[in-house]
């Protein structure tokens, strides 16, 4: 019995490794495939992009971290806080922010309120207001301690909006009527 269940066996494989060698194993072998840098894509004007792109650093130390925000404060906020910056950087804020920020900025979202050390930023503390518009996209852009970044969530100008809305709501900045 136990040669039979053996000579069975050794059939199926054999069958299996027949079946393994019928042509349309190789298909996905023989397929045409582009490679890395083989577009056929004719390079036209502005193809590469010159301008744009990520404008603050990325340090790997934390005390880079500490000399590019120091460093931002002369990053100048290219967008004006007009009514209509605020209403957007209010979206992204309660969509982004608000988790751990809370509505009123305290640093009490509910996400927040997980947090012992270090617990999130009260932004209508001075040590936030005092900071240059900036520092305070710096901070968004690359994050800080548990603070996250949002560089690939939110484009630069949705978060100078972000910065906007938080100097305006919960700081003493003026509306721009521009």
């Amino acid at each position: 019995m136990r040669i039979r269940h053996a000579l069975i066996a050794l059939g199926l494989l054999g069958y299996a490794s027949m079946v393994a060698g019928l042509p349309w194993d190789r298909d996905m072998v023989d397929q045409p495939s582009a490679k890395p840098q083989e577009s056929i894509a004719p390079p036209g004007p502005g193809a590469v992009p010159v301008r744009g792109g990520e404008t603050v650093v990325a340090p790997t130390t934390e005390q880079g971290m500490f000399d590019a925000k120091d460093a931002a404060i002369s990053i100048e906020n290219p967008v004006a806080a007009t009514p209509e910056s605020l209403a957007r950087g209010k979206s992204f804020y309660q969509t982004n922010c608000i988790v751990c920020h809370g509505p009123e900025g305290r640093g009490d979202g509910p996400v927040g309120l997980k947090f012992a050390d270090p617990s999130p930023a009260d932004l209508n503390d001075a040590y936030t207001q005092d900071q240059a518009d900036g520092q305070v996209f710096f901070t968004l852009t690359r994050g800080r301690s548990a603070m996250p970044f949002y560089r690939d969530a939110l484009s630069p100008e949705e978060r100078w909006d972000v910065v906007n809305y938080i100097k305006h709501e919960f700081g003493k900045t003026e509306i721009d009527e521009k």
